[in-house]
């Protein structure tokens, strides 16, 4: 038994088959128009702890729950009711799916990556969320889900950045594998559905709707269109493993991408 038992009892019989409930959006003025009552409910519950010890599992072993947790690290200053009952969603989750953890067969050191994003789908700040997994040997070697550090001004633009993301996970293993003269595939893949995004990444020249995008985002052109470190590849959105990494999902869709990002899955 942990120190946190004692926060499920009551929900011995419940089951979740997803961390966070589908298009859940917490705002974070909710704090301000609380009762006395949820007040003194928040003031108990150790919220900072719980998701303190569920970041470290999203980070480890368990990238299915990383935008639930990523989502619900936002509120630790100032945490919710509806915060603090989406954290006990997500422990209930865990208490459900034990077993599950990443998988790794094979000598096969084909590095491929998927990335997507959620575009404004913060409410507080109209940011969007990145996702990407990168694999190595089967199985997921790096992830991420992540607010964005700008307003994207269209989807286009959020998938942009979002490839931008998971490209400095990509580059890193090649020079590793270079280093130790192993072999491995050349050019690397990296599987989005952003038709849009890809173009822009191919295309060389500026043109109107992507003056105003950092420069820095530009350095996926570099490895894309010019040494060909990267090739990008479409991939269907409904075969998009990141996307349990950028938004709540439902069910069926969540167990899917659940199941393939952790290499337990085709992918």
């Amino acid at each position: 038994m942990t120190k946190y038992d004692y926060l499920l009892q009551g929900h011995e019989n419940k089951t979740f088959t997803t961390p966070m409930e589908r298009d859940l959006k917490l705002r974070k003025f909710e704090s301000d128009k609380m009762s006395d009552q949820h007040a003194d409910y928040v003031d108990r519950f150790p919220y900072q702890n719980i998701v303190g010890a569920l970041l470290y599992l999203s980070i480890n072993t368990r990238p299915d729950i990383s935008y639930a947790v990523g989502v619900l690290a936002r509120f630790s200053k100032y945490p919710t009711v509806r915060a603090c009952k989406a954290v006990l969603r997500v422990l209930i989750y865990l208490r459900g799916t034990a077993e599950r953890g990443i998988r790794y067969t094979g000598n096969d050191l084909r590095v491929y990556a998927y990335s997507d994003a959620d575009w404004a789908g913060d409410l507080d700040t109209r940011r969007s969320t990145t996702g990407y997994v990168v694999y190595a040997a089967g199985g997921p070697i790096s992830w991420q889900s992540k607010l964005q550090s700008t307003v994207a001004v269209s989807t286009m633009e959020a998938e942009y950045m979002a490839a931008f993301g998971a490209l400095h996970e990509i580059v890193w293993p090649k020079g590793v594998l270079s280093e130790m003269n192993l072999d491995y595939v050349d050019p690397m893949t990296l599987h989005m559905d952003s038709q849009s995004a890809m173009a822009l990444a191919k295309n060389p020249t500026h043109h109107k709707r992507s003056k105003h995008i950092d420069i820095k985002y530009h350095w996926l052109r570099e490895h894309t269109y010019e040494s060909r470190t990267v090739e990008l590849e479409h991939c269907a959105t409904a075969d998009m493993v990141a996307d349990v990494l950028t938004k709540a999902l439902a069910t069926e869709l969540h167990e899917k991408h659940a199941v393939n990002i952790s290499g337990f899955g085709d992918v």
